[in-house]
């Protein structure tokens, strides 16, 4: 190993050791000679005051008797000073008496001198022999450079012998530098040299002799301990280098590295398999061998990469021609340099199965999967857009809000599929109507919803426009479908909405075309209704009501009254049925018609339920407490269409039970057919669970449903309540009386209790009477009462009537 003379330690050490110790030795002297030179130059003026004290005496003596002689004698005695360049006396009228004056001689040192303390200084020290006469004085000039001239032979002295001092010193530190530790390390940094990184493993430093306990020897063995870890890291590397190769061979993805030539690196299995067979070591060739025809697209991108030194993640690239399919692959570059040139690790992801699986979920979220339609989310983004392209061309346009009357009635009797059926056929005939750039979509169930931007430059254009499209539509869905050798005919209703108007909103025009589609169902013979603006006042009533609502439920105004329900032939209590009332803080007692329909309809139903049997049960248990309960006695409680659907219908009935420690036989729900044919199986499995429990069932208002005999077979139910539409005129009207009897007698045959409702005259009791084991409920008997008077009239002896 040759370093150059420059470079090595030894040199470096030797010349900094020089400047240090000379700088020091410098430093040091200099120190001192200031030392010498404070002290010496406080001398001299010393011995100037010295001086000047001994030879006042003469100089007074000389001044009173005015003795020009012994004046000139004493400044000779004193000019035998060769510092002071000036000696005089003056008498008291300052004349001088005598004087002596030597002139300056320049010298090497003037200017230092010049330079510390200035050339010269003047002293002047009265004479007086009497305190009543004025004094004369002695005045005397110091030649400072003179006067320190054997102080800068002292200094010279110093430095030079301190210097050269120095200078040995600093030899004699090179020489011990190089002997105990620069030639060493020479040696050992040729051992070092002589390691031979190619073959693995790496044998050991020897130790320097001598050297083997000191730092010398510290380093050897801290430089064999990292040979031992580099040998052990080289085969954990090698182990690792296997495993890695095992790992991307066993990736489904591509994983190469290339450089801007196309010269491959490495693959893996993954990519092999790719190609079939990889002929050559060029990616490119092998793109176009492959007849990728986007072959150009990937080498510009890997130059790109290489020369920009910027990695690229997740680009999605097409490649097609390979073994004749297309596929969408997700590529990620990564440059990094290897073998001195710049090489860039490639991962390519087949994602054709993820793109076309994307693809099909926003095809799901913005089209109907039935019938092929915009979904609701389209068609909300669709009315934005096209309120806007309304609101810029100054043009207006129209919603239409399709509802089929009557579908559940088809779905649920001829089974979902069938709807299903029927709703595509519908939608195929209603899209052949539509025209660019009107959209049509399904909203859910049976609703269709028809945006038709720019149709007017007036609203009453745009209005007639409208109507004309909605009296078509109608005659479309009109016409008889044939779905399993049976014709199918449906009416719809259509409610319109015209846009833009001022500050509308894509929620505010939907909530127009509703209140206009539920004006054209009120009407005899409205097909389609176009909004008007009185009509929202309909709207801000239902949004009171809920509004009202919500705050009844949280202040706790809904209670419920009893109405007693009477065995016609025992003419005694057999039960009640608890029916919701709202007592408001300032309109009273709100009519149940008033509300119950729109809260049935609302989300408030749920909790407004749960709280109303929370409250039937309070009362049941408050009177069991008192001893006032009869134990065959059973409140019945509506139970609406969302209640019987909700997840845990069965948990929150059960909770309220255990809550009150009463026993299921206390309770009987009433549900209609409507409710429990929407999902049958479901409401089966709820209410098998709750009559395990000893809840009954009653089957409310039957008749003026579906009234299925089917599905009445497959209900659990243990009650059928006929309504009061057919009781009111059962002595009057022979079918009314002969629907009655057919329920009757249904309803005997599957051993169901019988229920009239709405009995109001001894002639309607009387024609039931001619029937065992009815049971009536109407005002014949009672109204419906305060659960505080219901328990004061009827508890704890039931009455006879």
């Amino acid at each position: 190993m040759t370093i150059d003379l420059f470079q090595r330690l030894s040199y470096k050490l030797a010349r900094t050791s020089f400047v240090v110790v000379v700088l020091l030795g410098i430093a040091v002297a200099s120190l001192q000679v200031y030392l010498d030179f404070r002290t010496q130059y406080r001398d001299i003026r010393a011995n100037v005051e010295e001086i000047s004290r001994v030879s006042r005496t003469a100089a007074q003596r000389a001044v009173f008797l005015l003795d020009e002689r012994l004046a000139e004698q004493v400044v000779e005695g004193l000019s035998e000073y060769r510092f002071l360049s000036y000696i005089a006396i003056l008498n008291d009228e300052g004349r001088v008496m005598a004087e002596h004056r030597r002139p300056l001689v320049a010298s090497n040192t003037q200017w230092l001198t010049h330079l510390l303390v200035g050339d010269t200084e003047m002293f002047a020290f009265p004479l007086s022999t009497s305190a009543a006469l004025p004094p004369g004085s002695l005045r005397l000039e110091l030649n400072k450079d003179a006067a320190l001239s054997n102080f800068y032979q002292r200094a010279w002295r110093v430095l030079l012998t301190g210097t050269a001092r120095n200078i040995g010193l600093a030899f004699v530190l090179v020489l011990i530098y190089h002997f105990l530790l620069t030639r060493p390390l020479v040696t050992l940094a040729s051992r070092f040299a002589a390691l031979d990184h190619a073959q693995v493993p790496v044998n050991n430093i020897p130790h320097l002799r001598k050297h083997e306990q000191d730092e010398l020897g510290y380093i050897v063995n801290s430089a064999n301990r990292l040979l031992a870890h580099f040998n052990h890291q080289h085969t954990e590397l090698q182990h690792q280098q296997q495993q890695l190769s095992l790992i991307l061979d066993a990736s489904p993805n591509q994983v190469f590295a290339v450089n801007d030539s196309g010269h491959l690196l490495f693959y893996n299995q993954a990519f092999k398999n790719y190609f079939e067979r990889v002929d050559g070591n060029n990616y490119f060739e092998l793109l176009r061998q492959a007849g990728v025809k986007e072959a150009g697209q990937i080498r510009a991108l890997v130059q790109r990469v290489c020369r920009k030194q910027a990695p690229v993640f997740n680009r999605q690239q097409h490649l097609s021609g390979v073994h004749n399919e297309n596929h969408v692959m997700q590529m990620s570059l990564v440059p990094f340099i290897a073998e001195h040139s710049t090489h860039v690790i490639v991962v390519l992801n087949n994602i054709t199965e993820l793109v076309e699986a994307e693809e099909r979920v926003e095809y799901l979220a913005y089209c109907d999967t039935l019938t092929g339609l915009a979904n609701r989310n389209r068609i909300l983004e669709q009315l934005q857009e096209d309120l806007h392209k309304c609101k810029a061309s100054n043009r207006y346009g129209a919603v239409l809000l399709i509802d089929l009357n009557d579908f559940k009635r088809i779905n649920d009797t001829m089974g979902h599929s069938l709807g299903d059926e029927l709703l595509l056929h519908i939608s195929q005939r209603m899209a052949m109507r539509v025209r660019e750039p009107e959209t049509l979509a399904r909203l859910g169930g049976d609703e269709f919803i028809l945006s038709m931007p720019e149709i007017g430059a007036s609203p009453e254009e745009a209005r007639h426009r409208a109507e004309q499209v909605a009296d078509r539509f109608l005659q479309t869905i009109r016409q008889p479908v044939t779905l399993a050798n049976q014709d199918f005919s449906i009416n719809a209703t259509v409610g319109i909405a015209l846009y833009p108007q001022r500050d509308v909103t894509v929620e505010l025009l939907l909530s127009q075309a509703d209140t206009a589609l539920n004006e054209a169902k009120r009407r005899p013979h409205g097909h389609y209704q176009v909004f008007e603006p009185q009509m929202a006042e309909e709207v801000n009533r239902l949004l009171q009501l809920e509004s009202d609502i919500r705050a009844a439920y949280q202040e706790h105004h809904f209670t419920f009254y009893l109405q007693p329900l009477i065995d016609l032939h025992a003419r005694v209590l057999v039960g009640a049925e608890a029916l919701i009332r709202w007592e408001h803080p300032t309109r009273g007692l709100v009519q149940p018609g008033a509300f119950i329909g729109f809260l049935e309809n609302s989300d408030m139903i749920n909790p407004v339920g749960l709280q109303l049997l929370d409250d039937v049960c309070q009362f049941i248990r408050r009177q069991k407490e008192l001893g006032r309960f009869p134990a065959e006695l059973r409140v019945a409680v509506n139970i609406s269409e969302r209640q019987l659907y909700d997840a845990d219908f069965v948990g929150k009935c059960l909770s309220v039970l255990h809550k009150y420690k009463l026993p299921g036989s206390c309770l009987e729900f009433e549900i209609t057919e409507g409710a429990a044919l929407h999902n049958i199986d479901e409401v089966v499995d709820k209410m098998r669970k709750l009559q395990n429990e000893g809840i009954t069932f009653a089957l409310d208002d039957f008749g003026t449903g579906y009234s299925s005999l089917s599905y009445l077979k497959r209900l659990p139910v243990n009650k059928i309540k006929i309504d009061k539409s057919f009781i009111d005129d059962i002595t009057i009207d022979p079918q009314d009386a002969a629907m009655v009897a057919s329920i009757i007698a249904i309803a005997s045959n599957m051993n169901l209790l019988i229920v009239a409702e709405g009995v109001e005259t001894d002639a309607q009791a009387q024609w039931l009477s001619q029937y065992e084991g009815i049971l009536i409920q109407g005002y014949l008997f009672d109204r419906p009462l305060q659960a505080q008077a219901f328990a004061q009239n009827y508890l704890p002896e039931s009455p006879t009537f």
